[in-house]
């Protein structure tokens, strides 16, 4: 039996019969940080839709910590997986430390109240998001960056070994996206398994252990940023011609992509 924490085989997603994501298969250890690049419409919200079992798989399986998702509830499905949308809109004028503390809710009974292990657990999330000083404050009040990290801090007090996270530092200024990933970073050394959806190709390099290239739902490749990010894959993921050099300072895959101008001149 496999020791991963997120199993994904021969996973398919059909909607109004057209399929979306087809025959996609993938593992990702504790620990590990898998990004998910490719086009938009590409397939990458809906792969991390169907290991939710938000989007319910046409074939194949998704097993997190060995128990099928599809078989579990969605209180078990939230002791195994936390999830950070994109969209950082919250409702209701709840405070940080309340719109945190729901991380917790798949921990107690549907009766119960919050013991001093959920107490500690969500404590332990604002302060590793900095968000302590933060926590009496309506979470409407707070700019787009403040809610990204309340979303990350609710899903970190979830404590859960899986965390799936969507474009998450899409819409954000580079010094907030920089904090977000550092601290997704500090979770998966800390012995979570991660995977996120990420837009940008020179970031997913630097952070990620291993990408997943996925185009018109299909998995391209699937390895470690330098052997995923070549130029052919990309010409056949993104229908651009790209240079693909060594970043200076991190020395991580840099990608350039070139105009039709740039291509013809060289």
């Amino acid at each position: 039996m496999s020791t991963d924490t997120l199993v994904v085989e021969e996973l398919s997603v059909a909607l109004s019969g057209t399929n979306i994501i087809s025959d996609v298969s993938v593992s990702v250890d504790s620990g590990e940080l898998l990004g998910v690049v490719g086009p938009n419409g590409a397939g990458k919200t809906t792969l991390l839709r169907a290991i939710q079992c938000i989007l319910p798989p046409t074939t194949g399986s998704v097993t997190v910590e060995g128990q099928p998702v599809e078989r579990l509830s969605a209180r078990q499905r939230g002791r195994l997986i936390a999830s950070v949308p994109q969209e950082t809109r919250l409702s209701f004028s709840f405070t940080v430390e309340q719109a945190v503390a729901m991380g917790r809710n798949p921990h107690i009974g549907r009766f119960g109240t919050a013991d001093n292990t959920d107490h500690q657990a969500v404590q332990s999330a604002l302060k590793r998001t900095q968000l302590t000083d933060f926590a009496d404050r309506p979470v409407t009040e707070l700019s787009g960056g403040e809610r990204q990290r309340v979303l990350l801090a609710r899903a970190f007090a979830q404590n859960a070994p899986l965390l799936l996270l969507d474009e998450p530092t899409a819409n954000l200024d580079i010094n907030h996206a920089i904090n977000t990933l550092e601290l997704v970073r500090t979770a998966v050394e800390n012995g979570t398994a991660a995977v996120a959806a990420i837009h940008d190709l020179d970031v997913a390099a630097r952070y990620c252990d291993r990408l997943l290239l996925i185009a018109n739902g299909k998995l391209l490749a699937v390895g470690p940023p330098a052997s995923v990010l070549t130029s052919q894959r990309l010409e056949a993921a993104f229908d651009v011609k790209t240079v693909i050099s060594e970043d200076p300072t991190t020395h991580s895959p840099r990608v350039t992509a070139l105009s039709s101008k740039e291509t013809d001149e060289s």
